[in-house]
């Protein structure tokens, strides 16, 4: 059984439990924050006040390793019980309001930098900043007093389908896409295989497409358009229009919005979640969220497509994990799909 570390908000180790109720589960997901939970008895000796005040750190150790890390977030009192709930370390970032200010123009990993710095600046968040990639798209950006810092994060990198995370030691990790290709891996249902346990359900649709975009702002006077040809050769031309998010005030930012939409609506969506057992085919050590892999549905008009890990929560109890696939598609040419957000 995994055991779990509590620590104050500063990180000062509290206490180590090794004795609790058998529904401890936690999850990842792609740019954004997830979950763990677990139950413990009000009698047992390590459920203090102390220990489960709201805010303390809290991390998943499976023997010397640290799998999954958060602040506690919730009580849930059922007498002779205790439900804990946590959200992990991306949510260090919540609650923390920005300062009026431009950025830029800058690329975005100095951006994001520059930001979460200048939070620090005013109280300590607990995050540091790990690994920034480099990329060659610029931007400007002004942020209001109004402003929260997880909320321009996110709405920065939606925009043009960058990455991110806080890990397990608090650092802030910026990419340009996170996870590997691991096609290699098989998730299968109705073969020989069957590494999925449960009937999936398999929804596709075009409700959302779009392969001509077009955007433009009043003030200051900026337009852009952007399209796939390949798109408008399988599927005719679909056009939609872009609302640019606040703060945009130079045209490159513009244009990079318009390619971040088109690159998450130029292709049917398929969205769907599967319940699956830890196998050789796909060893759930050697998977991340952000990771592509290989999902096989035979009897769904024998479905196969290499497709992005953008959620997984693993229960304990079972060993089983539920992970959901977002839409992706690798195509000869540009432009070339990036996923796709986002746990609401």
């Amino acid at each position: 059984m995994k055991h779990l570390r509590i620590f104050d908000r500063k990180h000062n180790i509290l206490d180590e439990i090794d004795t609790y109720n058998n529904d401890l589960q936690y999850g990842w997901a792609l740019n954004d924050i997830d979950t763990a939970s677990f139950s413990i008895g009000l009698e047992n000796k390590k459920c203090t006040q102390v220990n489960m005040f709201p805010r303390n750190h809290i991390e998943i150790w499976n023997d010397s390793a640290c799998i999954w890390g958060g602040q506690i977030a919730g009580l849930n009192f059922d007498n002779p019980g205790l439900k804990v709930n946590c959200l992990d370390y991306l949510s260090l970032l919540k609650w923390r309001r920005l300062r009026a200010k431009t950025y830029g123009p800058t690329d975005y990993a100095t951006l994001l930098t520059q930001m979460i710095n200048d939070t620090n600046a005013i109280s300590a968040t607990g995050v540091s900043l790990g690994t920034m990639a480099s990329g060659a798209l610029q931007t400007t950006r002004t942020v209001a007093n109004t402003d929260f810092l997880i909320d321009k994060i996110y709405e920065y990198c939606s925009d043009v389908n960058y990455d991110f995370d806080v890990d397990i030691s608090r650092k802030f990790n910026f990419y340009l896409r996170k996870g590997a290709d691991k096609t290699k891996y098989v998730l299968e249902y109705g073969g020989t295989a069957d590494n999925i346990i449960e009937k999936p359900t398999l929804a596709q649709d075009i409700m959302s497409m779009a392969n001509s975009i077009y955007s433009e702002i009043t003030s200051p006077s900026l337009n852009s358009l952007t399209q796939s040809a390949y798109s408008q050769g399988l599927y005719g031309l679909m056009e939609d229009i872009y609302s640019a998010n606040s703060g945009v005030s130079v045209q490159s930012t513009l244009d990079n919005q318009c390619q971040g939409a088109l690159q998450r609506q130029a292709y049917p969506v398929n969205s769907f979640s599967i319940k699956a057992k830890d196998s050789l085919l796909c060893p759930f050590s050697d998977i991340i969220v952000g990771d592509t892999i290989t999902v096989s549905l035979i009897p769904y008009f024998k479905f196969k497509q290499t497709i992005r890990v953008i959620r997984m929560v693993h229960d304990e109890n079972t060993g089983t994990r539920d992970i959901t696939f977002g839409n992706i598609t690798f195509k000869p040419q540009r432009p070339v799909k990036r996923l796709y957000k986002n746990w609401g």
